[in-house]
């Protein structure tokens, strides 16, 4: 099977909405008042969560009407989170087209549809205009991706000269084998884990400078799981979830992977 078919298979399903949907009101959130911040137990589908997500969009400064394009933007809750907190105009692409109809179902439940729009396709063959957004991030989405080179380059090319570009990335810090199923893949076909050295080169080679770098998974750890019975990943994902994730942990405890932030300065 073609990795990106394997990719798109591992990140969809039928009804992700209606899971979702039950899972809030099983919580007790009423729905018709249903603010972007609620969703975070279920759209923060990266380590250190909407703490994460916080830190990184603080990182990109964001203001009111600033682009951004959010790279691999999964159900969309940073890019929702983006637009409720900074009142930035997102636009957010992602390979699963399942993953996207569910990120544009939930951002008309918040109401944030006119500042937030999504797109199905590829982060290596990017459907806009050249110099077409201020701001960009990748949260949890090289990791799939086997051709990084063509991705930095197409982020650069649609990036305002001086736009900022977010890297927040599972990269390989240390020696080990990856112990799979990981959050991301079943096994070696679809992850393409990297280093943070390549991805710096990457930036460099593609016409941006490094402003800020960063390994963010002691910060994480300190934040500690979710409490019992919160919302999580396993409502998209199923109950099997927690051994990927225990996984991704393992890698982490051991030195092998990190949760790194790179923030770089198109030139």
């Amino acid at each position: 099977m073609d990795p990106s078919e394997a990719v798109q298979r591992h990140y969809g399903g039928g009804g992700l909405e209606e899971a979702v949907v039950a899972a809030l009101e099983s919580a007790g959130v009423d729905l018709d008042a249903l603010r972007a911040e609620q969703l975070a137990g279920v759209d923060q589908l990266h380590a250190g969560f909407a703490a994460a997500t916080v830190y990184l969009l603080d990182r990109l400064d964001l203001t009111p009407g600033t682009t951004l394009l959010d790279v691999g933007c999964g159900v969309g809750g940073p890019a929702r989170w983006a637009a409720a907190q900074h009142g930035s105009r997102v636009t957010g692409i992602d390979l699963s087209a399942d993953f996207v109809q569910l990120a544009r179902a939930l951002t008309q439940r918040v109401r944030l549809e006119e500042l937030v729009n999504f797109d199905v396709g590829s982060a290596t063959e990017l459907p806009y205009a050249d110099e077409s957004f201020d701001r960009a991030m990748l949260n949890h989405v090289g990791m799939n991706i086997a051709d990084k080179q063509r991705l930095v380059r197409e982020v650069r090319r649609v990036l305002r000269p001086g736009g900022l570009f977010a890297v927040y990335e599972q990269m390989r810090i240390g020696e080990g084998e990856l112990p799979f199923p990981l959050p991301w893949a079943d096994d070696e076909a679809t992850s393409f884990v990297e280093t943070r050295t390549h991805y710096v080169e990457l930036l460099a080679d593609s016409g941006f400078h490094l402003a800020h770098e960063e390994d963010r998974t002691a910060a994480n750890a300190s934040g500690g799981p979710p409490p019992p019975g919160a919302l999580g990943p396993g409502v998209l994902f199923g109950p099997a979830f927690a051994e990927r994730l225990a996984n991704n942990l393992a890698a982490a405890s051991r030195g092998t992977l990190g949760a790194v932030l790179l923030v770089a300065r198109a030139v």
